[in-house]
């Protein structure tokens, strides 16, 4: 699967590369995953594949499965039987499914099939060497900080994606409170300066320390900019400018609401 990801997939990534991020998460005990997607085979020959990352997650104090839609390819002269991947994962009983960045054809197939929007509110906001206050609250990205000041949940988060090569990570920090924050670069005309962040573990903590990170970020990292979604940091930061036309987001569930949604275990984090 990942050698046919390698080459047939964009942007142009190693297998090892493939492994290394959704590969390594779906294989750990606790992610409880029944395989790592569907494959379509021609006779000996693998002409598609649905890539999917599972986890398991505590949300109002019971264990939830989820199965993330992460990565659909098929050689083209094969796409008119690829739906049949799409099914074979969505009869998996006991799931909660997202499918994070569908294209929009995937979008009306989804919504056929039962799935919902999340509705993702971005906000771009410049990284601006703000004044802060020394020790009242710190920023750090230093492993070995991150791994000190996280615990529980937030510090399994980490653990299972501080392999990956393309999520990074970050700490908020009071005298009491700490605040995990995972982002990635991402491009925008081909312009790799832009940090997104992914996921928060206490957004009120992240709002607060906004312009902590947003310093840290730029000065640290040379991020120019960095892209905020509503949805993971619980409202907009302050400065910051609203964006349209981003990417929806979707999931399929009969219990769960889109605040219990995140973008962690999926290919938003784990992917190339």
């Amino acid at each position: 699967m990942s050698r046919f990801l390698a080459q047939n997939f964009p942007p142009n990534s190693s297998a090892e590369d493939w492994v290394t991020g959704w590969a390594e998460i779906n294989s750990r005990p606790e992610a409880e995953a029944p395989n790592h997607g569907m494959a379509l085979w021609s006779g000996q020959d693998l002409v598609g594949v649905y890539a999917a990352i599972y986890s398991t997650r505590i949300i109002d104090g019971r264990r939830e499965h989820f199965c993330n839609l992460a990565v659909w390819c098929v050689c083209a002269e094969f796409r008119a039987s690829s739906v049949r991947m799409l099914r074979a994962l969505l009869a998996q009983d006991g799931y909660h499914f997202t499918d994070l960045s569908p294209n929009p054809d995937v979008q009306r197939l989804n919504l056929r099939l039962g799935f919902r929007y999340l509705e993702p509110s971005w906000h771009l906001t410049l990284n601006l060497p703000w004044p802060t206050w020394p020790r009242r609250m710190t920023v750090s990205s230093e492993p070995e900080d991150v791994a000190r000041a996280l615990t529980g949940e937030p510090l399994r988060f980490y653990e299972d994606h501080r392999r990956c090569p393309w999520a990074r990570h970050a700490v908020i920090e009071t005298d009491t409170e700490a605040c995990y924050v995972q982002w990635r670069f991402e491009r925008r005309k081909r312009l790799r300066w832009f940090a997104a962040i992914q996921y928060v573990s206490d957004p009120v903590l992240f709002r607060a320390g906004w312009r902590h990170l947003s310093r840290h970020l730029g000065l640290r990292h040379q991020a120019v900019a960095t892209l905020v979604d509503a949805h993971v940091a619980g409202g907009a930061v302050t400065p910051s400018m609203p964006l349209s036309g981003e990417p929806h987001r979707m999931f399929r569930s009969m219990t769960l609401r889109p605040d219990d949604i995140d973008y962690l275990y999926s290919e938003i984090t784990a992917a190339p």
